[in-house]
């Protein structure tokens, strides 16, 4: 799958996504779903993994077990 994007300028701001501040980049994606809008470079990464199809699932937090066999919470 092909993802076009403008990328307009990098810096510094606040993510439209995560509306955290950080280093990014102000992008445009040709589809129109993002339009001149400053992303994280971690949130941008992620919306084109997504876009482009090879997004992959977030981990999943696992009970620890033991050689005993019983499960122990972990935090």
């Amino acid at each position: 799958m092909s993802v076009k994007i403008s990328i307009h300028s990098t810096g510094t701001g606040v993510c439209a996504l995560t509306q955290k501040e950080g280093d990014g980049l102000t992008v445009s994606f040709d589809d129109q779903t993002i339009s001149n809008a400053f992303l994280s470079w971690k949130a941008f990464r992620q919306l084109l993994g997504m876009k482009s199809g090879e997004a992959k699932p977030e981990p999943r937090s696992a009970a620890a077990v033991p050689a005993n066999g019983q499960a122990v919470a972990t935090k």
